[in-house]
């Protein structure tokens, strides 16, 4: 998918519908549910929900449908401020939206599967919900309850995490739910009833306290039990179904989102009790994996909601073992913007036990006092090594080097190379070589997605290196005479990029021009009246933003602020059109049209310049002649 478009799914939902919410909605009406206001002029004011606001320094526009807080940034439409505030996703804020308004959600292209996850969703939540009643008022119940007060778990923490009571017996969702032949079909296949080698259908939880495991987005997707007697397994997870992959699911991250306004971090404990116990002593940030290692897959999910993870390690050699083990997963999606810790716990301890011997405050200095990732590498590493001899700091450096380059190429990784140099003794130069040597390519990891999107070219894209990266040998191999190519303008020189990725407004940097012509767009998107070409190969910063938003607002029946917003919320342009809509004034408003036709001429020299330089680059390169060149810089020319 392409880094710049609208979602997957938003891409389903007909932005003439996007645009109807907007116009049936008042965002001053959504906002000052959630939030006081008080009128100001044609705007709105009160406390930012987003930050600890001590002054009104929040504002709410209904002209363009925006809101904007001057002390922390926040800023979006309608859709993102729902997102934002009610912590929930793309679809579920139009949803919401929607039925508010009193509309029906249309949908384009929709999956033919669309129906069938559709009905195991609904039998999914039909079981959660008779869980939970079997909890309150099943006969038998009396054995889950005393269980769940012997943990210490209060009714509150209960009904956060959705816990319930799947009765003994073999047939209570097949009472509860029916037994016609689509609904048995659909237990079957959401992983709540199995088939003997006999064909009976009988439950697949039976006298257990139930988890629901839900998604991201708060639906349930699996669950898993508590035996309440001595059978086995004494923790039961749900199946692999189309719906619930153990490998990218983490028990607790929904429930973490909705109770933390700013997730800052998680903490990765093993077992879901962990993470409910953890919350009764307001400990809102725990996770759990469900039966698996941590996966790559789940650090892909957990970089995207935090900036730090903590995962928890028995202090017992099996746990420094396991620890070892993990840092292959983990190491290559450490950077400057995400980091991970170790918390090694005393023996005889799990999460759950150690924060009712210690307490929370206790707890919590242990989580503040965990490992790095950067350190938890060296001592794991050294375990049995005599650091104070030669021979013991060269293996140091030989088990250490290759777990270093798995590490992209990051601030973080120069820093850590530095400690193994002053550890070892050796020269960081040599560290550098014998890196270059061990031709280990790290798989670099946007902190976002942590993917290369289709279409998206990398950094080592031949198609998009500069030409001074060509090695000698390269750059002789053609006799062709550029004397009369025009050198690059100076500031095309600084704003080409190595690939399409978004830049962010930076206070510390000149603004680019691509994302000037994006805020005056913000602020009036009819500036816009024709359509302009933008290479597929062009690398100017966030240009390919611009060509995607342009785009809309050529094909909007009704091109506004709210639409544009609308139309990219949930995706990273969305929030860059978010970062730049809260920067301050950068033109008067009765200069923007002039200050946009301007820019847009500047605009088409730099595309024009950068595009001279990329022939210059394939005649070097041979894949063009000569004379096919000239010829086209003859055409630039004119």
């Amino acid at each position: 998918m392409n880094p710049f478009s609208g979602s997957e799914v938003a891409g389903r939902i007909p932005d003439s519908f996007i645009e109807t919410l907007n116009d049936r909605v008042n965002i001053v009406d959504v906002v000052s549910t959630r939030v006081p206001l008080k009128k100001s002029g044609r705007e709105y004011h009160g406390r930012c929900p987003f930050h600890d606001d001590s002054s009104p320094s929040f504002s709410v526009s209904p002209d363009k449908q925006v809101y904007h807080c001057f002390g922390c940034g926040a800023s979006g439409g309608l859709i993102s401020f729902i997102m934002e505030y009610d912590k929930v996703d793309f679809v579920s804020a139009i949803e919401n939206l929607a039925s508010l308004a009193g509309l029906e959600v249309p949908t384009e292209a929709a999956d033919p599967e669309a129906g069938h996850r559709k009905a195991l969703y609904a039998v999914l939540e039909q079981a959660d919900q008779a869980f939970r009643r079997a909890l309150k008022a099943h006969p038998d119940r009396q054995r889950a309850v005393d269980y769940l007060k012997g943990r210490g778990l209060t009714g509150t923490i209960a009904h956060r995490f959705g816990l319930g009571y799947a009765p003994g017996g073999w047939r209570f969702l097949f009472d509860q739910l029916g037994v016609d032949a689509p609904t048995k079909k659909q237990l079957l296949e959401s992983g709540l009833t199995v088939v003997n080698q006999q064909g009976r259908e009988y439950d697949r939880f039976r006298e257990r306290v139930m988890f629901p495991i839900r998604d991201i987005r708060g639906r349930t997707i699996a669950f898993g039990g508590r035996v309440l007697d001595d059978s086995k397994p004494k923790y039961l997870n749900s199946p692999e179904t189309k719906l619930f992959h153990k490998s990218d699911t983490l028990y607790g991250l929904y429930e973490a989102r909705q109770a933390c306004r700013s997730l800052d971090r998680v903490l990765v404990v093993e077992g879901y009790m962990d993470v409910v116990a953890l919350a009764q002593f307001g400990i809102d940030f725990a996770v759990a994996t469900l039966g698996t290692a941590l996966t790559g897959h789940h650090l892909d999910r957990l970089s995207r909601q935090t900036a730090q993870v903590i995962v928890c390690f028995d202090g017992d050699q099996a746990g420094r073992t396991a620890a070892k083990r993990a840092l292959d997963t983990m190491l290559p999606f450490l950077s400057d913007e995400f980091s991970i810790r170790f918390l090694f716990l005393p023996d005889g301890h799990d999460p759950d036990s150690l924060v009712r011997d210690e307490g929370t405050d206790a707890f919590l200095t242990r989580l503040n006092d965990a490992l790095p990732a950067s350190e938890a590498l060296i001592r794991l590493l050294s375990d049995d090594i005599d650091l104070s001899k030669l021979d013991g700091r060269a293996r140091l450096t030989a088990l250490t080097l290759p777990k270093i380059a798995k590490i992209p190429a990051s601030i973080y990784r120069s820093l850590m190379l530095d400690t193994l140099s002053e550890l070892s003794g050796t020269r960081r130069s040599d560290l550098d070589a014998r890196l270059q040597d061990l031709k280990i390519e790290p798989v670099v990891h946007d902190v976002v997605s942590h993917r290369v999107s289709e279409g998206q070219v990398t950094p080592h894209d031949p198609e998009i290196a500069s030409f001074e990266t060509l090695r000698p040998e390269e750059q002789d191999e053609t006799d062709t005479d550029f004397s009369d190519i025009p050198e690059p303008l100076l500031d095309i020189e600084e704003v080409i990029e190595p690939a399409a990725t978004l830049e962010f407004p930076d206070p510390n940097k000149p603004e680019p021009l691509a994302n000037r012509l994006l805020w005056l767009l913000l602020q009036n998107p009819t500036l816009l009246n024709e359509p302009f070409q933008v290479p597929e190969r062009s690398r100017l910063i966030n240009i390919q933003a611009l060509s995607q938003v342009a785009e809309w607002i050529l094909n909007a029946e009704k091109p506004s602020t709210a639409g544009l917003m609308g139309h990219f919320s949930g995706t990273e342009l969305g929030r860059l059109l978010s970062k730049l809509l809260g920067r301050e004034t950068l033109f008067s408003e009765s200069s923007y049209e002039a200050e946009f036709t301007d820019g847009l001429k500047q605009l088409k020299k730099q595309l024009v310049t950068e595009s001279m330089r990329h022939l210059a680059e394939d005649a070097k390169r041979g894949k063009i002649s000569a004379e096919d060149l000239h010829q086209a810089l003859t055409a630039h020319k004119k």
